[in-house]
């Protein structure tokens, strides 16, 4: 059963801290253990500002392969990407070896399949099955999404759905598959906030929560890291 780990910081830039410290600890484990290490990053206002606390270690980045768990459907340099506003907190950008979502020069279903096929081609045609990635980062919604996975909106993929009915602008978005994002070592929540309690509280409890917060977990630790006005309501 996967080890499951709430971590409370007092503040919001507290749990930033925390968690890019614990960052740094893994990132030397997985190195010393397998020479190179994959990470799914995440957007929303703490996964934004935690690449940026990420770069700040001065940690050497280069046996790293980042992707975001999911993506706006928009051009490449459109400020509502993850991409642009995570790479845009980077006094170096390069140092961040990312693998690209598809952007708007064709079609969203194109777009996925084709992202679709590239990770099969790499990773197999079984999402789940087996560790691929080393740590997936994911933000929570006060309706309990992570990445692009919403409450209902089941859409079909194997490593990637298309969203074109996201409850939030923009309508059109890429993500990782749930079964993708379980294919990780580690999963780390990182929420703050007593709006999201509700969906927190569920989650943890894992009673009878189908959300997609609850659906997600690492195969050998999920962490929570909260802060505590979050922590205080649940």
């Amino acid at each position: 059963m996967t080890n499951k780990t709430v971590i409370t910081s007092d503040s919001p830039e507290q749990l930033l801290a925390r968690a890019a410290a614990d960052f740094a600890t893994l990132h030397a484990a997985t190195l010393e253990a397998k020479g190179h290490m994959r990470v799914v990053l995440t957007g929303g206002t703490l996964g934004i500002a935690f690449i940026k606390a990420m770069e700040d270690l001065q940690l050497d980045l280069s046996g790293v392969s980042f992707m975001f768990g999911d993506e706006r459907f928009v051009g490449l340099s459109d400020p509502d990407r993850n991409e642009f506003q995570g790479l845009s907190q980077l006094d170096n950008e390069s140092a961040l070896r990312l693998r690209r979502y598809p952007s708007v020069e064709q079609p969203i279903e194109t777009a996925r399949a084709q992202l679709d096929q590239e990770l099969t081609e790499i990773f197999g045609d079984n999402p789940g099955s087996k560790e691929v990635f080393d740590l997936v980062i994911l933000g929570v919604g006060p309706d309990g999404h992570v990445a692009s996975l919403f409450p209902g909106h089941d859409q079909p993929g194997l490593w990637v759905v298309a969203e074109t009915k996201s409850p939030k602008p923009p309508s059109n978005r890429l993500s990782l598959s749930c079964r993708a994002l379980n294919s990780a070592g580690n999963v780390w929540f990182l929420v703050s906030g007593s709006p999201k309690a509700p969906v927190v509280r569920q989650a943890l409890s894992e009673e009878n929560c189908n959300l997609p917060l609850a659906r997600v977990s690492g195969g050998s630790e999920t962490r929570w890291y909260l802060d505590k006005e979050l922590s205080d309501a649940l």
